[in-house]
């Protein structure tokens, strides 16, 4: 599962306090102590307590109940609660909400895009892209996980992908073709996904080493010739479809026989909602 620093979990807490809790400390809560309770407004797959859990440790907050990565918990039901001094319970209450419903909602959506397509296709993957909103890769990337897709790379240092823009340098898809195995030599045994634009492209690529053919913005009913073709020649090569896919499509993508899905969808997607209750113990 993904790690997060210290230093990153100080930073999301530092965001919002970065001197001090200017409310708690005109309460004047002192010692009281109290506890903290999250419910779901709706059903939603769980992500982030672990972290959560390591927001409260950093304030002495001890866990009562707890609900880990992954779990499916129906509408208004009580997952996570936590007791601590009252003063701490407000400070690390909305740092710790939007942590878990941003969370939630990549892996909540995640889920629903996988299971819509494996009802179709048990052997189709759902794959989330790095366009991703700006700070927040490293949580959508263990939300997509939680959630049960994969990620097709997390930064441009993983796998080569190779677009339409880069292989203008190589003097267009033929001048790309003739590097291809010195590539696959210098990567390492790294995958090469090369995007192409039409079915004469795929044609051309599927007579080379090149392990995925993706192809973008084409519609669900012209997939199926674009593989039967790009197929014809390479059994081995896996075909991805990107560009737009989301709850509402990927039924038809996944009927279409692509192997991959692609799409940034989950990461753009609204967070689950939660209710947060803190209560006086004295």
């Amino acid at each position: 599962m993904i790690y997060f620093t210290d230093e990153e979990l100080d930073r999301l807490i530092s965001e919002d306090v970065p001197y001090f809790d200017f409310t708690t400390r005109l309460a004047k809560f002192g010692s009281r102590l109290a506890k903290i309770q999250y419910f779901t407004r709706e059903s939603t797959v769980i992500c982030c307590t672990e972290e959560v859990l390591r927001f409260f440790s950093k304030f002495g907050i001890t866990p009562t109940i707890v609900s880990l990565s992954g779990e499916y918990i129906e509408k208004d039901i009580k997952f996570f609660e936590a007791e601590g001094l009252a003063k701490h319970l407000h400070t690390i209450w909305r740092i710790s909400a939007n942590l878990m419903e941003y969370a939630s909602g990549v892996a909540t959506t995640t889920r629903l895009m996988v299971d819509a397509a494996r009802a179709i296709n048990k052997n189709i993957i759902i794959s989330s892209t790095r366009k991703t909103i700006p700070f927040t890769r490293k949580i959508a990337a263990k939300a997509v996980l939680v959630g049960g897709g994969n990620l097709n790379r997390l930064s441009l240092s993983e796998n080569i992908v190779l677009f339409p823009n880069h292989y203008k340098f190589f003097g267009g898809l033929k001048g790309l073709v003739s590097k291809i195995d010195q590539m696959k030599e210098e990567a390492a045994g790294k995958i090469i996904t090369v995007e192409v634009q039409s079915i004469e492209d795929a044609e051309i690529l599927s007579k080379t080493a090149v392990d995925v053919i993706q192809i973008e913005n084409l519609e669900p009913q012209a997939i199926k010739k674009f593989i039967d073709e790009t197929k014809k020649y390479n059994q081995s090569v896996k075909i991805a479809a990107a560009g737009g896919i989301n709850i509402d499509n990927v039924e038809a993508y996944a009927a279409s026989g692509v192997d991959i899905i692609v799409s940034s969808f989950p990461n753009h997607c609204y967070p689950s909602l939660f209710r947060v209750e803190i209560e006086p113990l004295d």
